[in-house]
């Protein structure tokens, strides 16, 4: 599906992420020169058209700040405000020209958006109540008091567009807050999965090898005496079981410090149906015979799904290794299907000694269900144990997945 052309709105504030000095200083521009260019041709005398330019100086010029001060901004706004109205008032009667009224409501209007935007709600009370102030001041300055309607319609007015913007910031603040909660949300169930398959694969690598160790140390203690051959080359073993298991570790563990995505990639440990055979060879040094059957007509694996065989069958030997009795064997089967692979590992023997709580076997079930697949472990009718994989070959790789683009940001 092609991803949705951003609308107008998203373009804007992509522009405003991008060049966020053009669009602090750009709009100002344009509207201040405008107002400028009314100030200086309007007919009013040489007095209060100097006068006036310096009131729509005085509140154009601080808007450009405000994004980062929205409060100082809006506080500075006053003293060109009072100037005003102290500079309007005549005994006679009002007399405001219209451009410093345009420079006062087009500036009142962003600085206070901003406000509501990026302080906290009581700040925006406390803008409430000063524009309460200046209105009234408005009122008695201009002389409309003798007039309940024209009142009226004065505080009707100044509420309204107050309330308007201030709702208007407030709706956008509120969207910004829940986007960022689920973008939160996101970020720790990610911390929370990568915990998790951290703790899978440091209980398959310690799990296993520390089983095949103790193996090799049990046989070289036994034939130390009777076989110091046989003793060398189980310490052989050790030393390279325990620098592979080591080797994995450090790269597991190197998943913590990387930096991004694709360095994640090439420190996470990775086995696949390639190093199966080492696998088995390694359990087979340990003292486990085991034997391989593999049918059907192969086909490709992802690499979780290949992944996904091989924790399996290490932790199935693994088990064996650790509870079965003796004598014992085991049997690993992979069987390709059309429609999908079966993988099983069967200990024929005695019965399995108690093994406890199975929380190897959990962790499969999760690496199954990631591909539609299932885990089935249990006793066999004959004695032993045995642990059967199924993938569908259609199962989604739910790692491999992309996840929806987030929606881009007010």
């Amino acid at each position: 599906m092609k991803p949705r052309k951003p609308g107008l709105l998203q373009r804007v504030w992509g522009f405003d992420s991008r060049h966020p000095l053009w669009w602090d200083i750009g709009p100002v521009a344009v509207v201040g020169l405008a107002i400028l260019i009314g100030a200086a041709v309007i007919d009013i005398g040489a007095g209060e058209r100097v006068l006036a330019i310096a009131l729509i100086l005085m509140l154009m010029v601080p808007v450009v700040w405000r994004r980062r001060y929205p409060f100082a901004v809006f506080l500075s706004q006053n003293v060109p405000i009072t100037l005003y109205y102290l500079s309007i008032w005549r005994p006679e009667g009002p007399q405001a020209p219209a451009p410093v009224d345009a420079a006062i409501a087009l500036a009142f209007v962003p600085v206070l958006f901003n406000l509501v935007l990026r302080r906290s709600t009581r700040l925006m009370w406390v803008a409430a109540g000063i524009v309460a102030v200046q209105t009234s001041m408005e009122i008695w300055m201009t002389g409309i008091d003798a007039d309940a309607s024209e009142v009226a319609t004065a505080l009707l007015g100044g509420a309204t567009i107050f309330w308007l913007v201030a709702l208007i910031a407030l709706v956008i603040k509120t969207r910004r807050s829940f986007h960022q909660s689920v973008s939160d949300q996101v970020a720790r169930d990610a911390v929370s999965a990568e915990r998790t398959r951290i703790a899978r694969e440091m209980h398959d690598i310690i799990g296993h090898n520390l089983a095949v160790i103790n193996a090799l140390a049990d046989g070289g203690a036994y034939a130390a005496t009777a076989a110091p051959e046989r003793a060398k080359e189980a310490l052989e073993a050790i030393g390279a079981t325990s620098r592979q298991a080591l080797g994995e570790l450090r790269r597991v563990l190197s998943v913590l410090n990387a930096d991004d995505a694709d360095q994640v990639g090439e420190l996470a440990p990775q086995p696949g149906l390639s190093e199966l055979e080492t696998l088995i060879e390694r359990v087979r040094e340990a003292g486990l015979p085991v034997s391989v059957r593999v049918s059907g007509e192969r086909w490709d694996l992802t690499e979780n799904q290949q992944l996904a065989v091989y924790r399996t069958v290490q932790e199935a030997l693994t088990n064996v290794l650790k509870h079965a009795s003796e004598p014992r064997r085991a049997q690993v089967t992979l069987d390709y299907r059309d429609d999908g692979l079966a993988a099983s590992v069967g200990n024929s023997g005695p019965a399995v000694a108690d093994a406890g709580p199975m929380r190897g076997l959990a962790g499969l079930r999760e690496r199954a269900s990631a591909f539609g697949g299932t885990i089935e472990a249990g006793p066999q009718p004959a004695g032993g144990w045995r642990v059967a994989l199924w993938l569908p070959r259609n199962g989604q790789d739910q790692d491999s997945q992309t996840t929806p683009t987030e929606e881009s940001r007010p």
